[in-house]
């Protein structure tokens, strides 16, 4: 998966992406402080990835802020992820990476404006199929959408 993603035209923030998902991810399953899994996986990022990868191969500007934004915007994140999931679904149930995956995806679509919408769908998209059957990347896909078409409308 990561060399398709290396060899798109946006290699270097799918790639950032994708580490960031596994950073998020890291900190909800070890149940370790953000801070300390980001500082772990700025020292070595090999404990994150299955494939070795330089720390060149990423936007650490944007990894620190996406990570950071995310963090910050938690709760808003999740309130919005929730109102946007059928009634008999609760998002606390969800699977870590998909919580991962959505928490990273709407706090781009809400908090990075200069950031195109079709461009984070599509990354977001792309990233969802390597881990999720079909039903599960439309999931996601709907759920940014519909974020996206609500701060749109704010």
């Amino acid at each position: 998966m990561q060399e398709k993603i290396r060899k798109s035209k946006s290699g270097l923030r799918g790639l950032t992406r994708l580490y960031a998902i596994q950073v998020v991810y890291r900190a909800e399953f070890e149940n370790k402080p953000l801070e300390k899994i980001l500082s772990e996986a700025k020292s070595d990022p090999k404990i994150l990835l299955s494939e070795e990868i330089s720390l060149d191969e990423i936007d650490l500007e944007f990894f620190t802020e996406l990570i950071t934004k995310t963090q910050n915007h938690r709760k808003e994140i999740d309130k919005l992820i929730e109102k946007n999931v059928a009634d008999n679904w609760e998002f606390s149930r969800f699977d870590k990476v998909m919580q991962s995956l959505l928490r990273l995806g709407v706090c781009e679509v809400v908090f990075f404006e200069n950031i195109p919408a079709n461009v984070v769908f599509n990354e977001y998209i792309e990233i969802a199929k390597s881990f999720f059957k079909k039903r599960e990347v439309s999931f996601v896909n709907g759920i940014l959408n519909s974020i996206f078409k609500q701060q749109k409308s704010v």
